[in-house]
């Protein structure tokens, strides 16, 4: 039976599989080893994007 450890490692795995899965049905490249934001720098961005947009 997996360790919570390996369990959370699973999920985190999967999750960024997924989300690249994802970006590249959106048409988006984005590589595997990429550093990924923390989310308050992605909102930053996204905000002052939509400023710019509106």
């Amino acid at each position: 039976m997996p360790s919570d450890e390996q369990k959370a490692a699973h999920v985190r795995k999967t999750r960024m599989a997924n989300y690249h899965a994802s970006m590249r049905l959106e048409g988006f490249y984005v590589k595997e080893g990429a550093k990924m934001s923390n989310k308050k720098t992605l909102i930053r961005k996204y905000k002052k994007l939509a400023m710019k947009c509106a």
